[in-house]
């Protein structure tokens, strides 16, 4: 299954991102960012990829300062590209 990490500079708006989504009933994880995507405090939200659009929208409603982007999590984790 494919995911996709958003990834923030603060770990504060990683964890409000994370809540704001469970209280729209979307799940997440709060993850280590992976090195290969090469940005933020070193956590990231990862939800499945079918939440994307609805993630981007939230994401881009809070407008949080910190954000640092979207990243798809492939294969089993071992690829990182940017959205």
């Amino acid at each position: 299954m494919d995911y996709v990490i958003i990834a923030f500079r603060s770990r504060t708006h990683t964890i409000r991102f994370a809540e704001e989504l469970r209280r729209r009933g979307i799940l997440s994880e709060i993850v280590n960012t992976p090195r290969q995507a090469y940005v933020g405090c070193g956590l990231s939200v990862k939800i499945n990829k079918r939440y994307f659009p609805f993630a981007k929208r939230l994401a881009d409603g809070l407008k949080f300062d910190s954000f640092a982007g979207f990243f798809a999590l492939l294969d089993n984790g071992r690829t990182v590209k940017s959205l």
